[in-house]
């Protein structure tokens, strides 16, 4: 599929740009401050695994497909290690203190809409386009658009000095995508020939899912904005 790498690469590169990854790059903005809209982040982080669970098709032998599903079962887990994350950040530890009804109805109000709705339009776009191909070109997409967010985390948390302390947004996470990028190089590509219809098919299917991103971003910005200066408890 390398037809998609320049559009993926032009998407990225417009993606990283969003208010949400220069944010969280700004020097002038205490650090501590740039993690303020962690908890805004848990629908889609929990939402992830209904996503890749979208993409699967135990029933689909074919070399693409089972390549889908490794893809699919190297981030399966990584929502545990969000939710150990929020007991580490005080942001986290602040939405785990509330109540449980008025921490739901944050995460169902409407301030945060953009990002359920990116969770439930990514897995319209796998439960409409079923074959391995289109799967594989969502997966390729989705990973494109975290990448964008993982560079400025990474350099946020190492500033803060809790790579080592934290697991989704730290070295273990970081650490596990680059073994994930290795083996999958290891493997030999899956050969599939894609038609023009499915070039362009699968083109549309990549913007649909930095479009829903972009959204999701600007939601996770604007929330993060509305909180407090919180600093880790000692």
């Amino acid at each position: 599929m390398d037809f998609l790498d320049d559009l993926l690469e032009e998407r990225k590169a417009r993606l990283s740009q969003s208010v949400l990854c220069t944010y969280m790059a700004d020097a002038r903005v205490e650090p501590h401050q740039r993690l303020s809209f962690i908890p805004a982040m848990i629908f889609f982080t929990m939402g992830f695994q209904d996503i890749l669970s979208a993409l699967r098709d135990n029933s689909d032998k074919s070399a693409l497909q089972l390549s889908v599903h490794r893809h699919c079962d190297e981030d399966a887990f990584h929502w545990q290690w969000y939710l150990d994350d929020l007991t580490v950040i005080e942001h986290g530890r602040r939405l785990l203190r509330l109540p449980a009804a008025q921490a739901l109805s944050d995460v169902w109000s409407p301030v945060n809409h953009a990002t359920r709705e990116t969770v439930y339009h990514a897995i319209h776009l796998a439960k409409t386009w079923q074959t391995p191909f289109y799967r594989m070109v969502i997966l390729r997409a989705l990973e494109s658009t975290f990448a964008c967010f993982n560079e400025p985390m990474y350099r946020l948390v190492e500033e803060l000095g809790m790579a080592e302390h934290l697991h989704y947004f730290g070295r273990l996470h970081q650490q596990a995508e680059a073994s994930h990028a290795s083996t999958q190089l290891a493997l030999p590509a899956p050969v599939y020939r894609a038609t023009e219809d499915e070039h362009t098919t699968a083109s549309f299917l990549v913007n649909q899912v930095f479009d829903a991103f972009k959204r999701m971003f600007d939601c996770w910005y604007a929330v993060g904005l509305t909180g407090r200066v919180l600093r880790p408890a000692a």
